[in-house]
């Protein structure tokens, strides 16, 4: 005879040891954040955030899930519980530039950094720079820069100093159908360095003289090893003698990158400084995660 299955009891029973190991394992896990947290208040140079082994954490887990356990959901679930283990470590709070009528920024930004975090809310991007700078905010969420900003935020980072945000990740950070109100894409600014992923974009800010075309800029960064896929130019005023350029680079470029050195040279006088504005561990895929 075939033995019986087992009950459905015997099976929430299991349920049950199992949502008790992992709330053990869950302790144990803050356990180790807070020894963490003590070390940095020892070590002041420690970044407070570590958006690049945030996404080497992610992106491991989602390499070895299996199943029909949705991964967008494992992430959402890690997300939550990342942002609350950097609150045990100290002041842990958010920014949010939602423009009118675009009230899915705060949704990204919850998603990322936690239901349960601090968050503020601000419909232009100056009070959310001003607040990574004075240190009321951690974290500053701020819009996709445009070719059709009129007042674009990132001529705000083109300066140096350690009280100078940097971008350090983009949202979310995992693709997926989930038919959101708005399909928003945003920047996480603070006052830390980028940090190599091992798959990473970064922003590199370009000031030059007003007759630098984006062609030619794109082509000597190209040509000195340095992928540019996008490159955005501003300028004060029509008549103004230089001009910004934002250039999006598909690679991780640190500080003394001599690729910059390489790129410049190729352009010669008519490049008056390079800075790095930092960049993103690039996000999750759809294919990546089972969503496509």
């Amino acid at each position: 005879m075939t033995a019986p299955s087992r009950s459905i009891d015997d099976l929430r029973d299991d349920i049950d040891v199992i949502d008790d190991e992992m709330h053990e394992l869950l302790m144990r896990r803050v356990d180790i954040v807070e020894q963490i947290g003590a070390l940095k208040k020892a070590a002041p140079d420690d970044l407070a955030i570590r958006p690049a082994r945030e996404a080497r954490i992610l992106r491991r887990l989602v390499a070895q899930h299996r199943g029909r356990f949705p991964v967008p959901v494992v992430v959402r679930i890690w997300r939550e519980l990342i942002a609350a283990t950097t609150r045990l470590q100290g002041p842990f709070s958010i920014a949010v530039h939602a423009p009118e009528k675009s009230v899915g920024y705060w949704d990204v930004a919850r998603d990322q950094y936690g239901s349960a975090t601090k968050a503020t809310l601000h419909r232009t991007a100056n009070p959310v720079i001003r607040a990574v700078v004075d240190g009321t905010a951690t974290i500053g969420i701020l819009p996709i820069p445009a070719e059709d900003d009129a007042a674009p935020w990132w001529p705000h980072l083109i300066f140096a100093g350690s009280n100078i945000p940097r971008i350090v990740a983009r949202l979310p950070f995992i693709e997926h159908d989930h038919e959101p109100f708005e399909d928003l894409s945003a920047l996480a600014i603070a006052l830390s360095e980028q940090e190599a992923s091992g798959d990473d974009v970064s922003f590199v800010a370009v000031e030059a003289s007003a007759g630098l075309s984006r062609g030619s800029l794109k082509q000597a960064f190209n040509a000195s090893g340095l992928p540019a896929t996008d490159v955005t130019a501003w300028s004060e005023s029509r008549n103004a003698p230089t001009q910004l350029h934002l250039v999006q680079v598909g690679d991780f470029v640190g500080a003394g990158d001599a690729r910059l050195d390489a790129a410049a040279a190729k352009l010669g006088d008519q490049i008056i400084r390079f800075i790095g504005l930092g960049g993103y561990a690039v996000p999750i895929s759809k294919a990546q995660s089972g969503s496509s």
